[in-house]
């Protein structure tokens, strides 16, 4: 076989993957946007807006202190070692 045959073939294979591939991922992509439809329609109320109503944006202040009094016992103890 000839230099340029090859080299033809090369490309037909490589773009016969590539194809195949991008094909492939648009497929995945459609499936995944049709499963998160799908998902948004069923579960309509979303729980993190929940969750986010039952927490507070900031910690109070014995909560401060406890986080501070753990992670001051975790430095010591590190440079401990």
């Amino acid at each position: 076989m000839q230099v340029s045959n090859l080299l033809i073939e090369g490309v037909n294979l490589m773009l016969l993957g590539m194809g195949s591939v991008f094909i492939f991922l648009t497929v995945l992509v459609l499936a995944m946007s049709g499963v998160s439809y799908l998902a948004k329609t069923l579960f309509k109320d979303d729980p993190r807006e929940k969750l986010a109503s039952e927490m507070t944006l900031s910690p109070s202040a014995n909560e401060g202190d406890e986080i501070i009094a753990v992670i001051s016992a975790a430095i010591s103890r590190y440079r401990a070692k």
